[in-house]
């Protein structure tokens, strides 16, 4: 069957609940499996869900005009989105069960909002410890060690220090992490400070696959309203309120977010082949990158991939890779069977990203990158790989 094709423009929505109650607009569905499509580059699965009363989705970059385009296996929905404003309809799933769906044009309510009072910009230092970010803050008043990770979709607490914090734990959470999928412990309305940068009501969920010296992570769900620099060169994180004037000597590059972690597109060659493909952008990952098997599970990927060796079920390959225009050459990185996904998506992580000075514009979508004083610093590479196996066979 055909699909067929609803347009449904803004005359028809106010900025509220949407439409007068008899113009709602129904679509059919014979499957609980639909895409959404919103603006360039996002494409998100969804799964409909007739209990739930709406079921909202939350436009990716809801501070800008968007094109969303709703669709099932039999028909489809496009909405022309507008700042601030909520579109609601109804699909009608094996001719019985009404799912009653809300488009929202605003950011998710349970996003920890700054309370802040000092002028913008607002400078931070940070240390690096291995590739990756830290600073120095306090939860309840208390001194923590924070790593900032844009790979991150939520604040999270170390388990083996949460109890030494006195967290109280009163929800639950499922967290995708390398310790795999599992329910974990959340503590709700906590305190965070960085600097004069104040949150209330923050959540922190438990976890077990932090190191000793990490007390809390936390990524870009807490900035989703502002601007964020990383100066390598100063060792600052800066929050801004507006675009920085130096974002015009930076190399701009589009972004969309997968749990307000923003994903661009990069590319790389490998076996005389060249992939464009978009990467999560994984300042938490003190290594080069990973390509997951949301490319490894595209046509023959997996298998035109030559592997140096095989750990784990992991082909180990060589590829060189072009960030904003800068090459990288000889990267050794891992690739992951399809075969046994673990939701690892691809990723580019820190020992390769701070070559970068970072403006990530959360307001417009958009990520600028200029190389800085580290661009020469070494990252894993296939020389590193071939010493490394050299010792190994030695020690053997």
């Amino acid at each position: 069957m055909a699909l067929a094709t609803f347009v449904i423009f803004l005359s028809l929505f106010t900025m509220t609940n949407v439409f007068p109650q008899n113009k709602i607009p129904l679509i059919k569905a014979s499957s609980e499996k639909v895409s959404i499509k919103d603006g360039a580059y996002c494409h998100v699965d969804w799964k409909l869900d007739p209990k739930a009363n709406p079921d909202v989705y939350f436009v990716n970059i809801p501070t800008k005009e968007s094109t969303v385009v709703f669709k099932t296996d039999q028909e489809e929905l496009t909405v022309m989105t507008k700042p601030g404003a909520m579109y609601d309809f109804i699909v009608l799933l094996n001719g019985t069960d009404s799912c009653h769906i809300r488009i929202n044009a605003q950011l998710p309510p349970d996003l920890p909002v700054l309370d802040q009072n000092d002028p913008f910009p607002m400078p931070i230092p940070f240390r690096l410890i291995g590739s990756r970010i830290f600073l120095n803050g306090t939860i309840n008043k208390k001194n923590v060690a924070i790593q900032f990770d844009l790979g991150a979709g939520t604040g999270v607490v170390n388990r083996n220090n949460s109890k030494q914090l006195d967290l109280s734990f009163s929800s639950f959470t499922t967290v995708s992490n390398t310790d795999g999928v599992n329910s974990e412990r959340t503590s709700l309305g906590n305190q965070l400070r960085i600097g004069s940068m104040v949150w209330k009501n923050v959540s922190m969920t438990e976890v077990g696959n932090m190191k000793s010296f990490e007390d809390l992570i936390i990524g870009n769900s807490f900035f989703r309203n502002h601007i964020i620099e990383i100066d390598y060169d100063k060792m600052e994180l800066v929050i801004h309120r507006d675009l920085p004037t130096k974002a015009k000597e930076y190399t701009k590059l589009p972004i969309f977010y997968e749990q307000n972690r923003p994903k661009f597109k990069a590319v790389f060659i490998h076996n005389q082949r060249q992939f464009d493909f978009w990467f999560l952008f994984d300042t938490g990952r003190d290594g080069t990158m990973l390509l997951g098997e949301d490319f490894t599970s595209i046509g023959h990927n997996w298998d035109d991939l030559e592997p140096l060796t095989m750990i784990s079920n992991r082909k180990i390959i060589r590829l060189n890779a072009s960030i904003a225009g800068v090459e990288f050459k000889d990267i050794v990185t891992n690739a992951a069977d399809p075969a046994k996904p673990n939701g690892r998506p691809s990723l580019f992580g820190n020992q390769i990203l701070n070559h970068f000075n970072v403006i990530l514009d959360n307001q417009e979508g958009f990520l600028y990158l200029k190389p800085n004083g580290r661009i020469k610093e070494p990252y894993s590479n296939y020389e590193g790989y071939l010493n490394q196996m050299s010792q190994s066979i030695q020690k053997n």
